[in-house]
């Protein structure tokens, strides 16, 4: 890939793009004051939005005439131009997309369609990218990535009145109490902290103790009680 995609569209057909500059990933702390502690207590830290610098050069391999640069340039102020922001993919990384994204700056824009090029700065308010999604249909499977997922776990009930599922390397799981009669399609979504059972809301099924969790990249075990099939979702995540 030569160019960025933005909000779904791909500037490779008119503008071949370097990036040039993106901030590695910063902690931001929260800590609390502690009375007889020297400094303070460090309670948790999260990342902020980064920016990310790229130069886009008009690049599109023949001469478009008047009429068809008119159109070009017409075209890519539009591709740029979402206020609500997009997802953006970078040519270093091509497999790599950043959710959340909004172009923050453009210096030097009205050169470029006079000297071919133009510099654009991205905010990435969702800085930790995603990468392949996945689907596994077994108990034991390993996460890429270098970030942690949160999954969506589908399965089909057993008879019975209670189903779980547990990660014991975390020890963190969900369990749900609920008279099934066996076939029902149930849905976990760790990132909403939802619960279905045949499509309709089973929060309420969710039992003391239970907790929504996150994989970590590497090795994971998972074990079940209470349900004849299980499909894991994810989506790889890298910082």
């Amino acid at each position: 890939m030569r160019s960025i995609v933005y909000a779904g569209n791909d500037f490779s057909d008119v503008c071949s793009t370097e990036v040039i500059e993106r901030s590695a990933n910063p902690i931001i702390a929260e800590y609390m004051r502690v009375p007889g502690r020297a400094g303070a207590l460090l309670v948790s830290g999260y990342i902020p939005p980064v920016d990310v610098t790229v130069r886009l050069f008009m690049d599109m391999g023949h001469n478009p005439g008047l009429t068809g640069l008119a159109q070009m340039r017409s075209r890519v102020r539009r591709w740029l131009a979402w206020p609500g922001g997009g997802n953006l993919i970078l040519p270093d990384d091509p497999e790599v997309e950043y959710r959340d994204a909004m172009l923050v700056g453009a210096s030097d824009w009205s050169n470029l369609f006079e000297a071919g090029e133009c510099t654009l700065t991205f905010t990435l308010f969702d800085p930790v990218g995603w990468g392949v999604e996945r689907v596994e249909r077994t108990s034991s499977f390993v996460v890429g990535g270098n970030w942690a997922t949160l999954p969506e776990i589908r399965l089909v009930a057993a008879q019975g009145s209670s189903l779980s599922v547990t990660v014991p390397a975390i020890g963190r799981g969900i369990r749900l109490d609920y008279g099934f009669s066996g076939g029902e399609a149930v849905a976990i979504d760790c990132q909403g902290e939802t619960v279905e059972i045949d499509g309709a809301d089973a929060r309420d099924c969710v039992a003391l103790a239970s907790d929504f969790f996150a994989l970590d990249p590497g090795d994971v075990s998972l074990v079940l009680s209470g349900c004849t099939y299980v499909e894991t979702r994810f989506t790889e995540r890298w910082a």
